[in-house]
């Protein structure tokens, strides 16, 4: 009776664990954030990239379904894209000519969605970040590894045709945490490349993404 009982138990568990996979491709705006500082009361200097665009990939896995509930876990790639940097002084663009800075990512992460008429998720990821600050005015092009937490929100349609079924959405991630530039970071006679190309990093990212569940 014992094991009847557990093997009716296992056998309605069956579908919680349900596998499905996903594979998508994705082009993001990624707004970057405005380093600035005041090496001089009364005096502001900022430097910005402008937005990132680019496309990249992303793979899902459906681990556990329950109900209209999904639990995915997920890795993205996004390429590389080249941006110029704008410095201002106390709001006025100053000249950097062929001054720019390099972004791409991967990331791992976790989220659930839900399916209704639309497809709504939320997921956090930790992406690794690489930044790289091209000066052809001082020669020097220094790269950045930047790690940290990205919270993640999605809203798509999924076309429900057997098999295959391609989908379509918008998302939208913010950072858990961002780098601040500091006026020693630039003093002295060896500035702190590193902490300049973090406080370029985007402050969000505006995506675009299609693909199919199967």
């Amino acid at each position: 009776m014992k094991k009847t009982l557990a093997l009716l138990a296992l056998a309605s568990a069956l579908p919680l664990a349900a596998q499905s996979f996903e594979v998508g491709a994705l082009y993001t705006w990624n707004p970057g954030h405005e380093a600035s500082l005041s090496p001089v009361p009364g005096t502001s200097v900022s430097y910005k990239a402008d937005t990132w665009k680019a496309a990249g990939l992303r793979f899902g896995y459906n681990f556990v379904s329950i109900g209209p509930m999904e639990f995915q876990g997920n890795a993205t790639m996004q390429f590389n894209n080249t941006q110029d940097i704008t410095a201002k002084v106390n709001g006025v663009a100053m000249p950097t000519p062929g001054v720019t800075e390099e972004y791409k990512y991967w990331a791992v992460g976790a989220a659930v969605n839900w399916n209704f008429l639309v497809r709504l998720g939320v997921g956090l990821e930790y992406r690794s970040e690489s930044l790289k600050l091209n000066d052809p005015i001082d020669g020097m092009n220094p790269s950045t590894t930047y790690g940290r937490g990205w919270i993640r929100g999605t809203a798509g349609f999924t076309i429900p045709v057997p098999v295959v079924k391609p989908f379509i959405g918008i998302e939208a991630a913010y950072p858990l945490s961002k780098k601040d530039l500091s006026l020693s970071d630039l003093s002295g006679p060896t500035p702190n490349w590193d902490n300049f190309n973090k406080s370029l990093a985007p402050k969000a990212q505006y995506g675009l993404y299609v693909g199919v569940r199967f």
